[in-house]
């Protein structure tokens, strides 16, 4: 059975984000491995013995708080925690982006769901932060949980894909996904404003999407291409999440990914909108 990373810090957003995973765990038949990344400043002169009691003492305290935080946090959804499919896991070190991407590789991870540690704008929620450095680095999804955000199922995927020719290549994890949460799937495509009307034509019509439903067998999908001419590209993203209130909004972090092209240095300072969905950072 695969299995969803929960990183913690045991804030609150964190905690918003185990009570997503605990839902998403649910509903897609995952295992869940909770996990804080801990470290403590321990006296260089500090025998080898004496560092590696500290760093015991450490670990041992921090799951001690990790395990009784989940264990209220399952009782606040009334949901009975399975101890089979639930982990605990304390790493020791100095970074936290270090220590969760060994994890990925030593438990078989195949998501990460982790909170935006509240971050109140959509370039603060990424910016700087541990969260955009897992983005970058991660080999598998991620999907972070805005704070105070509560999970009411997932019926609706948007993805922004970022080049319609190769969109059978930027699906194959979306559209696995999707089917998995039984959900219906909405692409937009934001193209500039001198392509629009070929854009349109090219990929507007009924025979596209047909191909595309029956290259992955799944019908349950729309296309939007949206005019990027009169509005910039952060501002196009904001109005569609708005307009089409999706569950998730999913996006890649690829080269030539929509997300790289939102987090370019020349776009960042106009990045103001509130992140009110989860975000799903596929490779």
């Amino acid at each position: 059975m695969r299995t969803i990373l929960v990183p913690t810090d045991f804030s609150e957003c964190s905690v918003d984000a185990m009570k997503y995973a605990i839902h998403f765990a649910g509903k897609t038949e995952r295992k869940l491995l909770f996990f804080h990344s801990t470290f403590s400043l321990i006296p260089t002169s500090s025998s080898n013995a004496v560092y590696l009691n500290a760093v015991k003492s450490d670990r041992e305290s921090k799951l001690k708080i990790l395990t009784d935080l989940v264990e209220e946090t399952y009782r606040s959804l009334k949901i009975t925690r399975d101890a089979g499919k639930t982990k605990f896991l304390v790493k020791f070190g100095t970074s936290v982006v270090e220590n969760i991407l060994e994890t990925l590789d030593e438990q078989f991870i195949d998501l990460i769901i982790t909170g935006t540690h509240g971050a109140t704008g959509f370039g603060k929620f990424f910016i700087g932060s541990n969260t955009a450095s897992i983005i970058g680095q991660s080999y598998c999804p991620v999907l972070a949980i805005p704070g105070n955000h509560e999970f009411n199922g997932i019926k609706s995927i948007a993805y922004a894909s970022s080049d319609l020719n190769n969109l059978k290549e930027e699906l194959k994890q979306i559209i696995r996904i999707t089917k998995k949460l039984k959900a219906s799937l909405a692409i937009f495509h934001i193209a500039p404003e001198a392509d629009f009307g070929s854009c349109r034509e090219k990929f507007g019509s009924g025979v596209f999407m047909e191909s595309l439903a029956g290259h992955f067998k799944f019908k349950d999908m729309r296309l939007h291409i949206l005019d990027g001419g009169k509005t910039t590209l952060v501002d196009a993203i904001g109005d569609f999440v708005r307009d089409e209130k999706p569950d998730i909004l999913a996006m890649l972090t690829r080269k030539r990914g929509v997300l790289e092209k939102v987090f370019d240095p020349s776009q960042t300072k106009e990045i103001s909108y509130q992140l009110s969905v989860p975000l799903m950072a596929v490779k």
